[in-house]
């Protein structure tokens, strides 16, 4: 995760925005979404949900 952080940093200050974090593909779901009417109808994840992670791994112990 350490590495995936540092490699999130450099790419955003070299303002480059056509990645995901640690320089991943960009996440599409055009593809599904055509696929799937459960998937076309999903609501984006939200900060709150991003939270409710973090905080999950924090109980578990994964930031120690």
């Amino acid at each position: 995760m350490r590495a995936m952080a540092q490699s999130d940093s450099v790419i955003r200050a070299s303002g480059e925005m056509g990645t995901e974090a640690g320089g991943l593909t960009l996440f599409a779901t055009a593809v599904a979404e055509r696929a799937s009417p459960t998937m076309k109808e999903l609501k984006p994840l939200s900060s709150a949900d991003a939270a409710l992670w973090v905080d999950y791994w924090a109980a578990m112990g994964m930031f120690q």
